[in-house]
């Protein structure tokens, strides 16, 4: 083995603060990406391209994030190449409709939204990488102008938004010439806005109509591990797991109940982001060619069984005297878990250039019984195509992607009040990828 030379500080080979701020800014304000559940099966353009295979690979930041095992191949020796940078956005463009016995198939508002991630890492020594970023994989949106059903008559607007973020420290360390370890150990942040007709679930007041408008934000701890192992020169096979994140978000929310008036309540906000497991190959068909299998179970069962919700200090005092000084709501989910099968082809047309393909099957874990506009996440089929090619000291990639889902019939909706009952639910999303990549 070549020796990689000793342990230096880091040295000052870092983006400009402007840049590192606006990248900041797209990680942490971004809107998400749709997936089956709520987890985006990509955010660089490199394993877009090629289906959101990457557990095996050891060539993007988000390896981070994927599985830190990885990171021993973004960087060169303590001498070359031995800081890496990496930034990159989506656009997401959706394409939801949803009918019921009260609406005609109405389109959600065509709102484009993006999303970012930020990582940087460093070589230590000749066995230990260390990288940071900043991510935001995961979350759900919707924005539709409907009109409520008999027991709540008119039009409303029902909107949703909620988005995880993962800011995270990571380590990798090669144990041998084959194997390599790593893990993540950071925080969590999330976000969730719903606004529009509620029905109560919950205790005495269960199927009171209600107009909602909640805003809450929460973190929590988030950690991952991860390894790869060479099998030969051309195979490398990686596992990963996750960890769950659990939220007591903390908000505001402003309820409306007919004849009773308006109140402010404090709210807490209970949600679990599922925890998951995954393993990954990548194979080199040749010096050119290479080709990357993943698969990944999600635990939605466990993660999004109910939502939490309690409601304190009512501002009303009518409130106070119907509901009493707290409202505790129980949202049922009953989510299944997911099995995730990613597929990815990537050839070197150049030293300069590589194309992509790759297709991502995903299951859908929401019951149709819990389908609802405020959770429209049920997209199963995704292809993607990509190419990236290297300008002067940068690596660019970009990628394309289509997902969609068959359309979602529901019967009798599990929630009270007749919402959401003999509907149908459409989903497909458009995706643009741009990744840049830099060493020093």
């Amino acid at each position: 083995m070549m020796r990689l030379g000793t342990k230096r500080f880091w040295r000052a080979k870092t983006p400009p603060t402007g840049l590192l701020l606006t990248t900041w800014a797209l990680a942490f304000l971004a809107s998400p990406s749709y997936a089956a559940g709520t987890i985006s099966n990509a955010l660089s353009a490199r394993e877009a391209g090629r289906g959101g295979t990457n557990l095996g690979f050891g060539d993007n930041g988000v390896l981070l994030l994927d599985n830190a095992a990885g990171m021993q191949g973004l960087v060169g020796d303590c001498d070359c190449n031995d800081v890496y940078i990496e930034m990159g956005g989506a656009g997401l463009f959706t394409d939801l409709s949803y009918a019921d016995n009260e609406n005609a198939t109405t389109d959600a508002a065509d709102n484009p939204t993006g999303l970012g991630y930020f990582m940087v890492a460093r070589r230590l020594n000749e066995d230990i990488v260390l990288g940071f970023g900043a991510f935001a994989p995961a979350g759900f949106a919707s924005d539709y102008d409907l009109n409520g059903p008999a027991t709540l008559p008119g039009q409303y607007t029902y909107k949703s938004f909620g988005a995880l973020a993962r800011i995270l420290p990571g380590i990798s360390v090669r144990m041998t010439e084959a194997w390599t370890v790593g893990a993540t150990l950071g925080t969590a942040i999330s976000h969730v806005e719903i606004e529009g007709p509620y029905y109560l679930n919950s205790g005495p007041l269960r199927g009171t109509p209600t107009i909602l408008d909640l805003q809450a934000t929460g973190a929590a701890l988030s950690w991952s591990c991860g390894t790869q192992y060479a099998l030969s020169d051309r195979t490398t096979v990686g596992v990963h797991y996750q960890s769950e994140n659990e939220f007591k978000s903390a908000g505001k929310a402003a309820v409306e109940i007919a004849g009773l008036g308006r109140s402010q309540y404090d709210v807490e906000f209970g949600l679990t982001w599922a925890r998951s497991v995954g393993i990954g190959l990548m194979h080199q068909l040749d010096s050119r060619q290479r080709i990357g299998l993943d698969f990944e179970w999600e635990d939605w069962s466990s993660a999004y069984d109910n939502a939490e919700l309690l409601f304190t200090q009512p501002s009303n005092p009518t409130f106070r005297t119907v509901a009493g000084p707290s409202i505790a709501e129980q949202f049922p989910l009953r989510w299944t878990d997911a099995l995730i099968v990613s597929s990815g082809y990537e050839r070197d047309l150049s030293d300069h250039q590589t194309v992509r393909l790759g297709y991502r099957y995903q299951d859908n874990p929401i019951p149709a019984a819990t389908t609802s506009t405020y959770l429209q996440t049920t997209l199963q089929h995704h292809f993607s195509v990509g190419y990236g090619f290297k300008h002067r000291d940068w690596e660019i990639d970009t990628a394309y992607q289509f997902a969609f889902a068959p359309d979602v019939h529901t019967g009798v909706s599990m929630y009270p009040g007749g919402d959401y009952s003999h509907a149908t639910v459409t989903t497909q999303t458009h995706m643009v990828f741009l990744s840049a990549i830099r060493r020093f």
